[in-house]
C-alpha cells in the first residue's frame, strides 16, 4: 500500500467514526464560556432536542466540565409542551387608582415624579390581576389629569368591586420613612390591613400602619376603598429603592396579595 493510499484511508476512518459518533450519540464536554446554543450550532442539532435529550429544563444550569449527550441528527426527541394554566375568572373587579398625573404631578424629590411612579406601580398591579383572573379597570393609563370626583365616579360605575388608590408619600422631614394604607369603611380597613401586611413582609420597609381617613377619593367612592402609599420619595434611602423595578415588582405583588385575601374573606 501507498503512503498516499494508507493517509486517504485514515481520513475515510476518522470521518466514518465522527460520523457514526454524532449518530449513536456522542459526548460533549462544556468549555469556558459554551451555552446550550453554542453547543447545538457545533453539533447540528437543534436547542430544544438537546436540552429535553439531556432532561435539562433550564439552560442556566449548565456548568464547565458538564457532560452533555449529543442526540443524533435523525433522532426526533419528542418535546411535551407546557399546558397552559387554565385560569378562572372571578366576580369581583379592581378599580386601580394611579394618583395624580398631567399637570399634577404630585410629589416632586430629586428627579423623582411620584405621579409616574404610581402608573409604573398600578400597571404592574394590573398585568398580575388579569392573569389572575380579575377583571380590572384603570382609572388613567397614561400621564393625564383626572380629578378625584372623576376617579370616584369610574369606581361608582361597576358593582362588587374595590377601589385602591396608588401613590408614593413625601414629608417636610426627609427622616420619614414607611408604608401606610388609608381607607374608609368596615370593608375598606380589612381590605387596607390584608395590603399593608404584605407591604410590610414583601418591601421590609416601616410599618406606619392602617388609618381611617376622608380623603375625596375614599369618602366619593361607594364601595370598599384605600389609598396605599408605598414608600417616601423625600426619603433619599428610600427614593433610591422606589425608583427600581425590583422594589416596584415586590409593591405590586404585595397589593395584590393583599386584594386577594380580602376576596377570600368577602
Amino acid at each position: 500500500m501507498s503512503t498516499c493510499g494508507g493517509k486517504n484511508l485514515l481520513i475515510l476512518l476518522m470521518t466514518a467514526l465522527l460520523s457514526f459518533g454524532f449518530a449513536s450519540g456522542a459526548t460533549h464536554v462544556v468549555a469556558k464560556s459554551e451555552t446550550f446554543y453554542s453547543i447545538s450550532r457545533k453539533y447540528g442539532v437543534p436547542v430544544s432536542n438537546l436540552m429535553a435529550y439531556n432532561k435539562v429544563s433550564d439552560p442556566r444550569t449548565l456548568k464547565l466540565g458538564q457532560k452533555i449527550k449529543i442526540p443524533s441528527k435523525s433522532s426526533a426527541v419528542k418535546v411535551t409542551p407546557l399546558r397552559a394554566r387554565k385560569v378562572t375568572p372571578k366576580a369581583m373587579r379592581i378599580i386601580i387608582d394611579p394618583g395624580h398625573g398631567g399637570k399634577d404631578r404630585g410629589a416632586l424629590w430629586g428627579g423623582v415624579a411620584e405621579a409616574d411612579l404610581n402608573l409604573r406601580v398600578a400597571r404592574k398591579v394590573e398585568a398580575i390581576l388579569k392573569a389572575r383572573g380579575y377583571g380590572v379597570t384603570m382609572t388613567r393609563r397614561s400621564d393625564v389629569f383626572l380629578s378625584l370626583s372623576k376617579r370616584a365616579e369610574i369606581a361608582n360605575r361597576y358593582r362588587n368591586v374595590v377601589f385602591v388608590s396608588i401613590h408614593f408619600n413625601a414629608a417636610k422631614y426627609t427622616s420619614v420613612r414607611g408604608a401606610e394604607t388609608f381607607y374608609t369603611g368596615e370593608k375598606g380597613r380589612y381590605l387596607a390591613s390584608a395590603i399593608q401586611r404584605e407591604l410590610i413582609r414583601k418591601l421590609k420597609v416601616k410599618n406606619r400602619g392602617v388609618r381611617f381617613s376622608r380623603f375625596a377619593v375614599l369618602r366619593q367612592t361607594v364601595c370598599p376603598a384605600v389609598l396605599v402609599e408605598c414608600g417616601f420619595i423625600s426619603n433619599s434611602y428610600e427614593r433610591a429603592r422606589c425608583k427600581t423595578p425590583g422594589y416596584q415588582d415586590l409593591t405590586a405583588k404585595a397589593i395584590v396579595s393583599g386584594i386577594e385575601r380580602y376576596d377570600r374573606a368577602f
